[in-house]
């Protein structure tokens, strides 16, 4: 059985030689402990720090979360990637944190801990060969493909309504997708809710933190350089893969 050691400097490696080269096989063994253990072991080894989170809920339930390098997190007017490993776009709403939210916070609690949200554009990103053959815990170890973020400050009151907006994705001027907004967990503040209660050391909710809560349009495959444009609603946010 390959160690965590092993599978973390495997990613390691692919994210330091810009790869989707990791066999995502080994990984199918690893469970949800294990998989924030590598998450932890793969930042730490890339002298990387947590520049927001991306939080989730687990088909059994469970809140989890991924960090999203501070590297590669920024306002999207100036914001460039590599699209070396780049997978896909997500159109996303981020909560940004007044206060710390603790482990045994009450729904109330966690609510009034949010001064407010913005929209940004999740860049997805695998180090798997096939991502779909790692497994659910596989997914976590690789930080669920999180790659990179890029938000307009503009500040969204928890007042504002994302259910139902338009969402459109361009890609090199060519139109993805459009759609109404659909949450992926339901509504925005629900895989923050589930990950309060289940935070791990290595990215806890802390004050200033931006927490990223899940997809409005599923992931909207893409590859390569060019500009992405999103509109969400009335706003209309960018940035560069290069």
């Amino acid at each position: 059985m390959t160690s965590e050691a092993e599978l973390s400097q495997s990613l390691i490696a692919a994210q330091r030689a810009a790869t989707s080269s990791v066999d995502p096989s080994p990984f199918t063994a690893v469970d949800i402990g294990a998989g924030f253990r590598i998450q932890a072991a793969v930042m730490a080894g890339l002298g990387e720090t947590v520049g927001m989170l991306k939080t989730a809920v687990s088909p059994d339930g469970v809140g989890v979360a991924a960090p999203i390098f501070a590297s590669r997190v920024g306002e999207a007017a100036t914001l460039k990637l590599p699209a070396a490993t780049v997978i896909g776009i997500e159109v996303e709403i981020a909560a940004v944190l007044k206060a710390d939210i603790a482990t045994d916070a009450t729904d109330g609690e966690i609510l009034a801990a949010i001064d407010h949200y913005v929209g940004g554009i999740e860049i997805c990103g695998s180090r798997f060969t096939d991502r779909s053959k790692a497994g659910y815990a596989g997914g976590l170890a690789d930080s669920m493909s999180a790659y990179g973020y890029g938000y307009d400050p503009t500040p969204r009151s928890s007042g504002d309504s994302f259910d139902g907006l338009d969402i459109v994705v361009r890609f090199k001027g060519e139109e993805l997708y459009r759609a109404p907004a659909e949450h992926g967990f339901g509504a925005v503040n629900n895989s923050l809710m589930a990950y309060a209660r289940n935070q791990q050391a290595h990215m806890p909710l802390k004050a200033g933190m931006r927490v990223t809560t899940g997809s409005l349009c599923g992931l909207v495959p893409s590859s390569g350089p060019g500009r992405v444009e999103v509109e969400l609603g009335a706003q209309t946010i960018a940035l560069d893969l290069v």
